[in-house]
């Protein structure tokens, strides 16, 4: 479960952690929707693709306080930089309630 600990409300019921090689090589490659949240533990600084995504990504990048410090559109076949913590990819056709210093929590399902 992905929940806005600042707005009070669940974001999504279905949450996967990339916690492995293939995971976090793979992300939402190849997946035509996802209706969950797929979250990317220590990244750093790395560039996200979307090669292979047949879809707009929501990238949220969170401090180590679990804070939003950015959010980015990632489009299919394009790249983005990111330097944080954690970063969250979501389904970007959906509306999601976070905003820039909101803070998240999750748990695996």
């Amino acid at each position: 479960m992905l929940v806005n600990r600042t707005k009070n409300i669940v974001l999504t019921e279905h949450v996967e952690i990339a916690d492995s090689p293939w995971k976090r090589s793979t992300g939402l490659m190849f997946k035509r929707r996802y209706e969950g949240a797929l979250v990317f533990p220590r990244v750093g600084r790395e560039v996200f693709h979307g090669f292979f995504c047949f879809f707009p990504i929501l990238i949220v990048c969170l401090d180590e306080q679990n804070r939003v410090k950015a959010k980015k559109i990632l489009k299919p076949w394009a790249m983005v930089p990111v330097n944080c913590e954690t970063v969250i990819e979501l389904d970007a056709r959906k509306r999601w309630e976070i905003d820039v210093g909101d803070e998240l929590s999750w748990n695996e399902d």
